[in-house]
């Protein structure tokens, strides 16, 4: 039944994008959509500063917003005159969702013309399978990563299909929405030209390499008459980001189990790449080994940066984040060894749904590419194979409610973003102060699905952690931000330890460590008029709002 499916929606185009359509809901409810939260709380205040220059005055982080060289977010600046951005932003990430279905659909048939293989690869990316710097492929917000992502794909599927300038073409367009992601595809395609020059072609090389710079040009004039490229050796700028905040996205060795199970899952997905090239070839399998040498050549580098030489551009690129596309090549040539395994009948009937169902489930490729090495031994006894779909059914839902507990899933959709009392009183500060206004805000209060205090209030802060993961665009930020910082968290910095969670810890305790009188004199050296606390945590100053989780204290006639 199910190679039948297969079979209707690739011989129906409209079958396939109902189809396409049908799961990219599933995964955008499933997975969720938040507005305001995780790296949004970057770009939306750039955004809103970028329309209103009144907004967060004398506020350094917002300066940062000149080193993001990408076009993308200025797309949606007449959607934010017209009051419509957050609808706007939700479709954009809906179309988003849904072109990455199609580009993955349509990567595996040029890798293996199998419509059984494209169903179960597609079917298996509704949920989150996790890749060395610990990505996934659906996201829960909308970002310039995960617009340009199916194009990025699409780009591969022309190349492989020996439309050579259309793919570096639409490669040099998408560099001016997200330089960093081309950055990682550009050197695939690069090096596979390099080895397989004759057969490509010089006169393609280079036409594709003119195409991508004259599509590329306008992010490159930017940033070439902005800042250039930084070569220099910047060890601080690595250190204290990823001490902080960012240690899963630069180190592949560390004692910290979210890095550890990010590792152990780059390494699962390189087994089921191997796996899969070995049990069934593609014709398009030099290339894509020549793809994945590149992952492996810039992991290297990488490595190289993170541990001898800290290169400031390197830093900036945060290039472990190459090894994201290895998840997708893994799962796209696995889901043809289980296609194959079915139509072959290499495997039982309830084998198959075994293994199956573990590659469409399991969120660390490890674990899947382990039950296929021991499925001999699971299919011998009917008990076996009984406890592995227990095991895996249990885990499911255990890992969906320790998850949900642990608040790194949060399924539905927030539009307008989360409405908690830490929002309600963002939006009591930007609708009782002038625009000017400077809060002394817990630097501490940010998660995956928590928005920064600037991205609802619309006014400045003194200093908060996720400042941290803009710090390598910008390490001359850095100084200025440990001052401030150490202003509202004094001795927080020095307890950092490449935990994030233990970083939140250590900063909430230096900030409620503060006395009353400590943060007068913050306020006063940084021209702070208000100071938010989470209760309990009361001082003995005028209250202008209060709701079950926050007091807004007001500071302006203690500070005169």
């Amino acid at each position: 039944m199910i190679e039948s499916f297969a079979k209707q929606l690739s011989s129906s185009a409209r079958n396939r994008h109902c189809f396409f359509f049908v799961i990219t809901l599933i995964t955008v409810i499933g997975i969720g959509y938040h507005f305001g939260t995780f790296d949004q709380v970057f770009h939306i205040p750039y955004l809103k500063k970028s329309i209103n220059p009144g907004l967060y005055s004398d506020d350094p982080f917002l300066d940062l917003r000149f080193f993001h060289y990408s076009y993308f977010w200025m797309f949606f600046q007449p959607f934010l005159r017209l009051g419509i951005l957050e609808p706007a932003m939700f479709l954009a990430h809906v179309l988003a969702t849904y072109l990455t279905f199609w580009a993955l659909w349509e990567l595996s048939i040029t890798l293996f013309d199998n419509p059984l293989a494209a169903l179960i690869s597609t079917v298996a990316f509704i949920f989150p399978h996790i890749s060395l710097p610990g990505f996934i492929v659906f996201e829960f917000s909308l970002l310039n990563r995960t617009f340009v992502l199916p194009f990025l794909l699409t780009a591969m599927v022309f190349y492989m299909r020996r439309r050579y300038w259309p793919a570096f073409l639409l490669l040099g367009l998408m560099y001016n929405l997200h330089v960093v992601s081309v950055s990682f595809v550009l050197p695939m395609l690069l090096l596979d030209c390099v080895l397989r020059r004759r057969e490509i072609g010089w006169k393609n090389i280079l036409g594709g390499l003119i195409l991508f710079g004259i599509g590329a040009f306008p992010v490159l004039q930017w940033k070439a008459a902005h800042t250039g490229i930084d070569i220099s050796l910047r060890p601080e700028a690595l250190v204290v980001p990823a001490r902080g905040m960012l240690g899963s996205i630069y180190y592949m060795i560390s004692d910290q189990p979210n890095i550890l199970v990010d590792t152990l899952s780059g390494i699962g997905t390189l087994l089921l790449f191997l796996t899969g090239r070995r049990a069934n070839p593609s014709s398009h399998d030099r290339v894509m080994t020549n793809f994945v040498y590149a992952i492996g050549i810039i992991l290297v580098v990488q490595v190289i940066t993170t541990y001898w030489l800290p290169i400031t551009i390197i830093i900036q690129m945060q290039i472990l984040r190459a090894a994201f596309y290895l998840l997708i090549f893994a799962y796209l040539y696995f889901a043809h060894v289980l296609a194959r395994c079915h139509q072959d009948g290499c495997l039982s009937k309830y084998d198959t749904i075994i293994q199956i169902g573990a590659f469409i489930v399991v969120p660390v490729p490890l674990l899947t590419w382990i039950i296929w090495i021991a499925r001999k031994w699971i299919g011998r006894w009917r008990w076996s194979q009984i406890t592995v779909a227990t095991f895996l059914i249990a885990g499911m839902f255990a890992t969906m409610m320790l998850t949900r507990k642990g608040d790194m899933w949060h399924p539905g959709l927030y539009i307008y973003g989360p409405r908690t009392p830490w929002v309600d009183a963002q939006l009591w500060a930007k609708e009782h102060t002038p625009l000017d206004t400077n809060f002394i805000t817990p630097p501490h209060i940010f998660s995956e699905y928590v928005p920064d205090w600037r991205v609802f209030s619309e006014r400045s802060t003194i200093a908060t952690l996720p400042e941290l993961q803009e710090v390598p665009f910008e390490p001359d930020y850095l100084p200025g931000w440990m001052e401030r910082f150490e202003a509202v968290a004094p001795g927080a910095i020095e307890h950092f330890n490449y935990n994030r969670f233990a970083t939140t810890i250590y900063t909430a305790e230096a900030f409620y460590g503060l006395s009353s009188e400590a943060l007068l004199d913050v306020a006063r050296e940084y021209h702070a008029s208000y100071l938010v606390v989470e209760k309990p945590h009361l001082h003995d100053f005028p209250i202008v709002y209060e709701n079950a989780d926050f007091i807004i204290y007001d500071l302006q006639a203690h500070i005169k």
